[in-house]
């Protein structure tokens, strides 16, 4: 696929198109900020299928880059744990879709932006574990303005893009506990919350626990989506 086209993993949702019949067929669903944030960054933005998780490294071949969004909980049992009573039902096809997404790009070094469950998602993908609750990080009436600031590796690349130190909002339950052995932690909340990851042998591999497509009109967090494509 030409340069500058960016894979967004999208998932199924079941969606009532005929209220007077009342049916729910599945549709491809993607929420439209990312779209948004990767159009305002110079990309242009391609929704992908729900993919079979052989398919996954032809998808990442495929893009310059690839962006695994927010959502629902990862199966705890894709991290050997019993699921607490806390965590939101799975989905099952999403989780294998996106595990092999994450495999696959840092296999092949390939650009991915995995953002809030898709930092969690890559954490797993590479053998870590989740928290599977955390009280006060959940501010669904500042999605779009800073809840806290989030202190960033000098070394990292993620601290050669937005600096030190940055503003962020914050729309999670869950977050990384045990870090997976090839990943690498570059930035934390002041309670000591994970907010990125890295992964060193594979550097345009990044995660963020924060939703940077809620804050693309600040240059320091549409500067994660500009970094996808050069």
């Amino acid at each position: 696929m030409a340069q500058g086209f960016v894979g967004i993993i999208g998932y199924q949702v079941d969606v009532v198109d005929d209220p007077a019949d009342g049916t729910a067929v599945p549709h491809l669903a993607v929420m439209d900020m990312y779209v948004k944030a990767v159009a305002r960054a110079g990309g242009r933005p391609v929704v992908v299928p729900v993919l079979d998780p052989a398919d996954a490294s032809g998808i990442v071949a495929d893009f310059a880059a690839v962006v695994v969004t927010g959502g629902t909980d990862v199966d705890p049992l894709r991290y050997g744990q019993p699921r607490s009573p806390r965590t939101l039902d799975p989905d099952p096809r999403r989780d294998d879709a996106e595990l092999a997404v994450c495999r696959a790009a840092v296999t092949a070094d390939r650009p991915l932006l995995a953002i809030c469950r898709g930092s969690q998602v890559l954490n797993v993908a590479l053998g870590g574990t989740l928290i599977q609750h955390l009280d006060h990080h959940m501010r669904r009436d500042l999605y779009n303005e800073d809840v806290h600031r989030v202190t960033i590796a000098a070394d990292s690349g993620l601290a050669a893009l937005v600096g030190t130190s940055i503003g962020t909002n914050s729309l999670h339950h869950q977050a990384i506990d045990a870090i997976a052995p090839n990943a690498r932690a570059v930035a934390w909340a002041a309670d000591g919350t994970i907010e990125a990851i890295e992964v060193p042998g594979a550097p345009r591999v990044r995660g963020v626990q924060w939703h940077p497509e809620l804050l693309r009109h600040r240059e320091e967090h549409l500067a994660l989506f500009r970094d996808l494509l050069r």
